[in-house]
């Protein structure tokens, strides 16, 4: 159904014209298309599954395969997983464990938090179900690689490692390479079978496995032991923001700083005061629109309002929810600035309003 798209968008004076404003309702197209068949969308990536793998007691894995409106991505990026639970849209980001595949597939390895609901809702999915996905995001990769690496994980943050092993063990010549992994327990490794496979198919791949149960945190004497040259590598680093925090602190001690890459999941979120002064939000040419309270992201306030606006990494980095705003003031929260009140170009997940608002959606 993607011929559908460049026919509504060939020529928008005139499909934006009143007459034809029930045709412009995205929203509205989505819905009646995606009546027929799930997977078919004018905005939303959206993606089938085909399997809910365990890789063991707590982690599992999605393997999906997205529709035609997904672009793709690079070893060591993330994606926003989408799922309606009681009727609440509830959002997570989580790395992509695979690296790109000939047939488009992507692998979510997804660890469950007794306490989250969209993990165990994922959990339960089956194969056939369908969900709503952002399009790739994160400086987390290692395409320009051509030297040596030294991949430092824990826990669940071996995930982007995958991705990242699998990328270059595809390449006709492999990089120097050491993965250093710390869990508890050997029965708690993320991918136990598919390191054993890397490790056959790419023997000069070096592989060490800390568990902490045994023989306590690991620890720079030990990482240093294990990899001494560490200063002349290329360092990536994910895993629990503890673990991530003696790594930094070890290499900026060092005076290496620079040289360690780090995955970040924390999303900016905004809120508005109860008592906040609340602003119109005026939609393109319609008579409606919706509200949104001063400190509250324009994105979090149009999704309340059951707009569905495209999104990405919803932390100001992808651009996927740039919007044209025509008239009005925010306040982008990343630099702390304001803008002015003329036409410009923002991104709704990081801009909170100070005024009205005529946007572009």
């Amino acid at each position: 159904m993607d011929l559908w798209t460049p026919h509504l968008n060939s020529n928008r004076s005139f499909w934006q014209t009143p007459w034809l404003n029930p045709l412009n309702d995205v929203v509205a197209w989505n819905t009646l298309l995606q009546g027929v068949n799930p997977l078919w969308s004018l905005s939303e990536v959206r993606a089938r599954v085909l399997a809910v793998e365990w890789e063991c007691a707590d982690v599992f894995s999605l393997r999906l395969k997205p529709n035609r409106r997904f672009k793709g991505h690079l070893a060591g990026q993330h994606v926003a997983l989408e799922l309606e639970i009681n009727g609440v849209r509830k959002i997570r980001t989580f790395s992509i464990s695979n690296a790109p595949q000939a047939n488009g597939e992507l692998r979510l390895s997804i660890k469950v938090n007794p306490h989250g609901t969209l993990s165990k809702a994922a959990s339960q999915l089956s194969k056939g179900d369908v969900v709503v996905l952002s399009q790739a995001a994160g400086e987390f990769t290692g395409e320009a690689l051509d030297g040596q690496a030294l991949l430092i994980s824990a826990g669940s943050g071996i995930t982007p490692m995958m991705a990242l092993l699998e990328s270059w063990a595809a390449r006709d010549t492999r990089p120097d390479v050491v993965l250093v992994h710390s869990c508890r327990r050997a029965d708690e490794l993320i991918f136990a079978k598919q390191l054993q496979t890397l490790v056959h198919q790419w023997p000069e791949l070096r592989v060490h496995l800390h568990y902490s149960a045994a023989d306590g945190h690991l620890d720079a004497a030990r990482l240093t032991e294990w990899v001494p040259d560490l200063d002349r590598r290329e360092a990536f680093l994910c895993g629990p923001e503890g673990f991530k925090a003696w790594v930094h602190a070890l290499y900026e001690a060092r005076g290496i700083g620079p040289q360690l890459k780090q995955e970040h999941f924390r999303q900016l979120r905004f809120s508005a005061r109860p008592d906040a002064e609340r602003y119109a939000v005026h939609v393109g040419q319609h008579a409606s629109g919706f509200s949104a309270g001063n400190g509250q992201s324009l994105l979090e306030a149009a999704e309340q309002s059951g707009l569905k606006p495209a999104y990405g990494c919803r932390r100001g980095i992808c651009m996927s929810c740039q919007c044209k705003k025509t008239s009005g003031i925010v306040r982008n929260q990343l630099t702390q600035t304001d803008s002015g009140d003329s036409e410009e170009w923002i991104q709704l997940c990081i801009s909170t309003p100070l005024s009205d608002l005529h946007l572009e959606l």
